[in-house]
C-alpha cells in the first residue's frame, strides 16, 4: 500500500472535517457514512473512505510514521503520538507520547509539527553519527 505524505494526510483530514460539519449529527452519526455522502455530493475528487489497518500494519497511518519514534523507557516499545491529550488532573496538553503496551504516557505542550521537527533533527543526527 502506498503511504500518504503529510500534505495528503492534511488534505484528507480537512475533507473528513467538512463531512463531519455538514452531515453529523443532522443526517448520520457515523463518520464513514458522512464521508461517503460528502464524496458523493460535494467532493472535488474521490478519496478512499476506509484505509485497511491490516495493510497499514494494524495501526492508523499518521504523518509521524515517516520518522523514527521514541521508545518507552519502561518496556522499550515504540510510542504513539496522541493529540489533544488530557492528563489525570484534567489539564489539557497539545500532545502526549503513549505506550500501547504498558500504558505509560508523557504529556507535552509541543504541537505535532514541533514534534516532527524534533524527530527530523534527531534522525539527521543519527544519520551523521552512523557515517
Amino acid at each position: 500500500m502506498e503511504r500518504m505524505n503529510f500534505e495528503e494526510f492534511q488534505k484528507r483530514m480537512k475533507e473528513v472535517a467538512k463531512a463531519r460539519k455538514i452531515f453529523i449529527p443532522h443526517i448520520t452519526k457515523n463518520i464513514s457514512i458522512a464521508f461517503e455522502l460528502y464524496q458523493q455530493v460535494l467532493a472535488e475528487e474521490k478519496m478512499e473512505v476506509f484505509i485497511s489497518t491490516a495493510q497499514g500494519s494494524n495501526k492508523p497511518m499518521t504523518p509521524i510514521d515517516d520518522f523514527i519514534r521514541p521508545r518507552c523507557e519502561e518496556c522499550d516499545s515504540e510510542l504513539r503520538l496522541k493529540v489533544n491529550a488530557i492528563d489525570e488532573k484534567g489539564k489539557s496538553h497539545s500532545t502526549s507520547w503513549i505506550c500501547t503496551e504498558c500504558g505509560r504516557e508523557e504529556y507535552s505542550d509541543k504541537s505535532v509539527q514541533e514534534w516532527m521537527e524534533v524527530l527530523s533533527e534527531a534522525g539527521k543526527q543519527n544519520d551523521q553519527t552512523e557515517e
